[in-house]
């Protein structure tokens, strides 16, 4: 049986294997997991491109049905 370390982030019990190594001190306090998510949310989002097809069925069901109220439908009860 491997010996197990709890990770700081998700406070997970986890094998010495799942943390990365951080030279001489050792193993890092994060498991690889918490880390890949944290460097994740720091990376910006790439920007999205317009998509023809999709804007023209967006407005054709706001033709259609009109668009999203956000009020509560309070004709049903």
């Amino acid at each position: 049986m491997s010996a197990r370390k709890a990770c700081t982030g998700c406070h997970r019990p986890l094998p010495i294997e799942a943390f990365p190594s951080a030279g001489r001190r050792g193993k890092e306090p994060t498991c690889a997991m918490c880390t890949n998510d944290a460097r994740r949310l720091r990376t910006p989002l790439p920007a999205l491109k317009p998509d023809p097809e999709l804007i023209r069925l967006s407005n054709v069901t706001n033709l259609w049905f009109g668009p999203v109220r956000r009020e509560p439908m309070r004709s049903i009860a």
